[in-house]
């Protein structure tokens, strides 16, 4: 067997293992350790100890091993991890690769795409550090078994943590930091934090934006190609001469007006992308193009891109962020041993783990509970009705997710068409803002009628409008925008909750379930049957599905 094993350190760290060309498992090892983006520069053991327990393979029948991290200069690390990584499995060396961290994002989208070539963007924080800089953006271009670096964009090194006054606020940020240079992701997160949000909390900046309005109007950006200027002081300044004119304290001033700061934001990342992918598909002539890097996380401005710019087709992957990079540490290493023959496969987005019906059981019966076990077709009915009933079912099937989105086989679902669903689900389980929108979940076949969309939405990356003649009647799912968070369900890649769907068409009138992370406030999303009970049993979910079981909370 060819295997290719890869690993990803530091935040959102993780493994994956690809089998004969064939990607078979990815793990993220908050799912595991169940610390919300396991950040540590430690080689995540756990995760990979779970993949070779799941695929039934050790340590010895690996053929080579692909490492990333972020913010460090690959070359003079790779010794380190080697030592370590071959230290704890005190086995013989395996060829061992450092992979850069754009070059990871890179790999990951591109041979995860349908593409055979294909323009490749990576926007994120900051990547490796290449000499005094770090990466800020990256351009590839893409054919079959080669990524070549066409351009790059270098940021300064972030002073202390991001979140720090020196970073955020005007009057704290020395002379020569306000020149320094700054990606668009970090000019994302770097207002985030202004506003009061924590590391990895972009996401509500986003729902946030949907409340306010623009201070300016952007529409006259013009990225002309990767050499643009975006500096720390940009918008930082502008909202300070804002504060200062208003007569409030700046803690006044951002909290009344962090939605509007969130709306401009929001405005100046949408016309930055939009006009430099446009510049670059004049420049380029590739009708393809391949997004990765967490500020493609970003529903609303990717839908846009895909509106406005003017490529036949446009890929982004759903583990967009660093719970990505070990499919690309993986994919490269993979290439450099054997080389390219064919394109890999890939199931996307359900390359987890899953639970055989003995794990399950053992649960279950672990903490008292009742349940039964159904069919499919009898399970989709009972569920459906539940959901019409406005029960709240925690639902956990077959293999998890890859990325940060719930897809439905670590999800919270309920009635889309129940105007208070939104505040009862934040009160009785979630316990976090009200601004926060939940997503819909719809199939394949009805996305369109429901939602103004260009393209298909399959993995909740995506934020167009709700169709004006169906916002009544789908009022928990659509934000106060008008937009909703899409994932549309095709019968081939899930039947199960597609059959659901149309069980609840059959009853409410549309083949939607609105559909939240399976996890409260804080803590990363249920992987294991354990963990999904452990949740529903400290919140005021229903009922719970786990596989064919229907759990109660209390013991008949």
């Amino acid at each position: 067997m060819k295997i290719a094993l890869g690993i990803h350190v530091k935040h959102d760290r993780g493994a994956c293992l690809i089998i004969d060309g064939k990607v078979v498992a990815n793990i993220a090892n908050e799912r595991l350790d169940r610390i919300k983006y396991s950040s540590s520069p430690e080689i995540p053991y756990e995760s990979i100890d779970a993949l070779f327990k799941y695929c039934n393979i050790d340590i010895s029948q690996v053929s080579c091993i692909g490492i990333s991290s972020a913010g460090l200069e690959s070359e003079k690390v790779k010794q380190f991890y080697k030592d370590e990584f071959f230290k704890h499995y005190n086995c013989p060396n395996i060829p061992f690769f450092f992979v850069s961290h754009h070059l990871a994002h890179a790999y990951s989208v591109f041979y995860s795409s349908p593409f055979d070539e294909s323009l490749i963007f990576i926007a994120d924080g900051g990547g490796d550090y290449v000499l005094d800089k770090q990466e800020a953006e990256t351009l590839y271009y893409g054919k079959q078994g080669k990524v070549q670096q066409l351009s790059t964009r270098l940021q300064n090194i972030a002073v202390r943590k991001m979140e720090y006054p020196v970073n955020t606020i005007y009057p704290f940020m020395p002379e020569h930091i306000r020149e320094y240079q700054i990606s668009l992701a970090r000019k994302y997160e770097q207002i985030t934090h202004l506003i009061g949000f924590g590391f990895g909390q972009s996401g509500k900046t986003m729902g946030l934006a949907s409340y306010g309005k623009s201070y300016f109007d952007y529409s006259n950006l013009n990225y002309q190609d990767l050499k643009y200027s975006l500096k720390y002081r940009d918008i930082i300044e502008d909202i300070y001469a804002l504060q200062l004119m208003s007569g409030k304290s700046h803690y006044d001033f951002i909290a009344c007006e962090r939605h509007n700061i969130a709306a401009t934001l929001q405005e100046f990342t949408e016309h930055a992308l939009i006009s430099l992918l446009k510049n670059l598909q004049i420049k380029y002539h590739c009708e393809n193009l391949c997004l990765a890097g967490g500020i493609f996380l970003n529903c609303l401005t990717n839908h846009k891109i895909i509106c406005e710019c003017n490529y036949k087709n446009v890929f982004i992957l759903p583990s967009a962020g660093d719970d990505g990079q070990a499919l690309g540490s993986a994919y490269f290493a993979y290439l450099e041993l054997f080389g390219y023959s064919s394109k890999f496969k890939i199931s996307l987005p359900y390359i987890g783990l899953s639970y055989s019906d003995k794990e399950i059981e053992d649960a279950i019966l672990a903490k008292n509970l009742s349940y039964q076990k159904f069919s499919d077709e009898e399970l989709a009915k009972i569920v459906a009705q539940h959901i019409c009933e406005n029960k709240i079912v925690g639902m956990h099937r077959g293999n998890s997710e890859i990325g940060p989105r719930a897809l439905c086989h670590r999800s919270i679902i309920a009635n889309p068409q129940n105007p208070y669903m939104k505040d009862i689900l934040n009160l009785r389980v979630k316990h976090r803002e009200e601004f926060r929108p939940f997503a819909p979940t719809v199939t394949e076949e009805d996305q369109f009628e429901y939602f103004d969309l260009k393209v298909s939405s399959e993995y909740m990356l995506l934020a167009p409008l709700v169709k004006e003649k169906y916002r009544a009647k789908l009022p928990s799912v659509t934000h106060v925008d008008n937009t909703a968070r899409v994932q549309a369900i095709s019968k081939e890649k899930d039947p199960f909750i597609h059959k659901l769907l149309l069980e609840i068409k059959k009853l409410i009138g549309v083949s939607v379930v609105l559909n939240t992370s399976f996890n409260v406030d804080g803590e990363p999303i249920v992987e294991t049957p354990r963990d999904a009970i452990n949740t529903f049993l400290k919140t005021n979910i229903d009922v719970l599905v786990i596989g064919n079981y229907f759990i109660t909370k209390t013991k008949e």
